[in-house]
């Protein structure tokens, strides 16, 4: 799983209130997120659990196929 890549993703989104863009920290095997707001946060949480799911379900299919 790429989190550099689920990190970078996540740093494009921009918060609608404050204006400002979140920083993603990739660490060994999780991100740490830094935020203006907890609203803004909660919806990155919610975009970084499906951008894993969806690299889960892509390294899954790379692991099946041989």
């Amino acid at each position: 799983m790429d989190l550099r890549k689920i990190a970078r993703n996540i740093e494009r989104e921009i918060c609608f209130k404050h204006n400002e863009k979140p920083t993603a920290t990739p660490k060994k095997d999780s991100i740490e997120l830094s935020c203006c707001c907890e609203d803004f946060k909660s919806k990155l949480v919610k975009k970084m659990e499906s951008e894993i799911a969806k690299q889960a379900e892509e390294d899954i299919k790379k692991a099946l196929k041989f």
